[in-house]
């Protein structure tokens, strides 16, 4: 009788652990982009990026057009032209093909400023908003969220597990006290805050004119070396006019 009994108490712990065991996870659902489209620092610095990136797609765009008028003045010219000119002529247009092709590398490749510049102005508003969902995960305590916006396949979710609007109205809280805090130090002045604030801005100066004058320097310099060529291919037109 006590050998059954313990039987049945052993089961029915098993039993109570295994249910234990098999508790449901936490799963909660946010929407990134919906998120990011309702910042206003988002808004501006998705402006800001596409505006900068539009400016190297124009340049680019130039380029390759002037490029196209030295391929057709060229084919126009051809019949003309002696064999050594059409070769100068020829790598004349290999020469700005390949600076056309580098600046587009330097501008759109892996590691171009268009990779920078996201870092620099989108990055910081992303983790952001990562960090504040982190911060609810855990007050809220899920297991694990999904993001619908990315590689995450979501294809049904009940709205009680979107926790969208949350984790902005957490954000857009935090902005709001940053937003009455820095109006209330504006009020309140503060001799040691603004004499920070003042060597930031110099910094920030400094920096600016540091990277002007070294693009000034890289421009020179690429301006020396197209003067360079042209003084090349010139003198060798005019000692084949001599000849």
């Amino acid at each position: 009788m006590k050998t059954k009994i313990l039987s049945i108490l052993l089961i029915f712990t098993l039993l109570i652990q295994y249910s234990f065991s098999q508790k449901s996870e936490r799963i909660g659902i946010i929407d990134m982009e919906y998120i990011l489209s309702k910042m206003e620092d988002y808004t501006i610095a998705s402006q800001q990026l596409e505006e900068k990136i539009g400016e190297w797609k124009k340049e680019i765009d130039l380029k390759s057009k002037f490029i196209e008028n030295l391929k057709d003045s060229l084919e126009i010219e051809r019949p003309l032209l002696t064999k050594e000119i059409v070769d100068d002529r020829k790598s004349e247009i290999e020469f700005e093909v390949k600076q056309m092709n580098d600046y587009k590398e330097k501008r759109f490749g892996v590691n171009g400023d268009w990779v920078v510049q996201e870092l620099l102005l989108i990055k910081p508003i992303q983790d952001q908003v990562l960090n504040v969902v982190q911060s609810i995960a855990k007050q809220k305590k899920f297991d694990k969220i999904f993001d619908q916006s990315a590689d995450a396949i979501v294809l049904y979710s009940e709205k009680k597990y979107d926790i969208s609007d949350l984790v902005l109205k957490s954000i857009l809280r935090s902005e709001k006290l940053e937003k009455l805090n820095l109006e209330f130090s504006k009020e309140s002045f503060n001799p040691e805050l603004e004499e920070k604030k003042k060597e930031i801005e110099e910094k920030k100066l400094k920096k600016a004119e540091e990277i002007k004058t070294r693009r000034e320097l890289i421009l020179k310099q690429k301006e020396e070396k197209r003067k360079a060529y042209q003084r090349k291919r010139d003198s060798l037109l005019e000692l084949r006019r001599k000849k």
